[in-house]
């Protein structure tokens, strides 16, 4: 993996990304507990196009300021914590490691510089809760007893005049919340990651194109709305969040006039045009974009 600085972030900053930069990946192990969460087409792809991958230091620049942070608690933890400690198991005859923030007195501790929607949404949560789940596995067949699980988030796009807004106070988060996580049992972990590992062995085998795409919630993709819109027009006429809704709605009103028609609108995959670096041998992600990157592009399917 190449490191560039197209967008020309100082020098200093830089270097500190290019020395910290760490892809969770030796040759020993079959993958990191992080990349249990990608798709199986973005874990091959990745994989296979390793040495022609480059990223953008500007894209890591909260990463570094999380490893600052690592670094401040490290020298402050207590007698029972551990910190970032790499530990590995074999699932499936394949080698996964993983490391937490912090683990002490048997809670596992992970810190994540999010955006403020994360919280309010709630889109992440799953996606921790497999996370973190995955490294209490790890910790639990090292001899560490765990109990409870947590997400420390940092909102990097915390308002506090928003915070203060008595219409926002409900729902608007503190600056720094703690989520607590649902604890698995083993059984089920070990089956999440047992299911994971063997879509990823047999994916290595198939070409590039028969790999199934990563899921909309891998994708970060909202679901579709389903539009009913004039013949001749652009603009829907009512947007809808199933295509039975949008054909009940189009026989009440306009008792089935053929002068409309229902559309599928699918939603931008966010992950796929900002947070992927194999997207351009994607080809999901090419014939999504028509070979193009098109800010907010909303494909358009018609439905019978």
């Amino acid at each position: 993996m190449k490191i560039t600085n197209e967008n020309g972030i100082p020098v200093p900053i830089y270097r500190a990304i290019c020395s910290n930069w760490y892809s969770g990946h030796n040759s020993e192990h079959f993958c990191s507990v992080t990349a249990l969460l990608k798709g199986v087409k973005q874990f091959v792809l990745e994989k296979r196009y390793s040495n022609e991958l480059e990223e953008e230091a500007s894209d890591n620049v909260w990463s570094l300021l999380g490893s600052a942070m690592h670094a401040v608690i490290e020298r402050v933890g207590g007698d029972n914590s551990l910190v970032e400690e790499r530990l590995q198991v074999k699932i499936n005859g394949e080698i996964v490691s993983g490391g937490v923030d912090l683990y002490e007195n048997g809670t596992i501790t992970d810190f994540k510089f999010t955006s403020v929607w994360s919280w309010i949404l709630g889109g992440r949560i799953s996606e921790w809760e497999k996370q973190l789940n995955c490294y209490a596995y790890l910790y639990k067949k090292a001899g560490f007893p765990v109990n409870k699980l947590e997400i420390i988030a940092i909102f990097r796009d915390w308002q506090k005049s928003k915070f203060k807004a008595k219409k926002s106070s409900e729902c608007y988060p503190k600056q720094i919340e703690v989520i607590p996580l649902t604890l698995w049992s083993d059984d089920k972990t070990e089956a999440f990651m047992r299911e994971k590992i063997s879509m990823f062995q047999e994916a290595l085998d198939l070409p590039d194109d028969m790999i199934t795409p990563c899921s909309r919630q891998e994708r970060w993709e909202d679901k579709p709305q389903y539009a009913l819109v004039k013949t001749g027009s652009t603009r829907a006429t009512k947007l809808f969040d199933t295509p039975d809704e949008a054909k009940a709605y189009w026989s009440e009103k306009f008792n089935d006039d053929l002068s409309y028609d229902i559309q599928e609108r699918f939603k931008e995959p966010k992950k796929c045009a900002e947070y992927c670096s194999v997207n351009k041998y994607c080809n999901f992600y090419k014939e999504r974009f028509n070979n193009e990157i098109v800010p907010n592009l909303k494909d358009i399917k018609h439905v019978a």
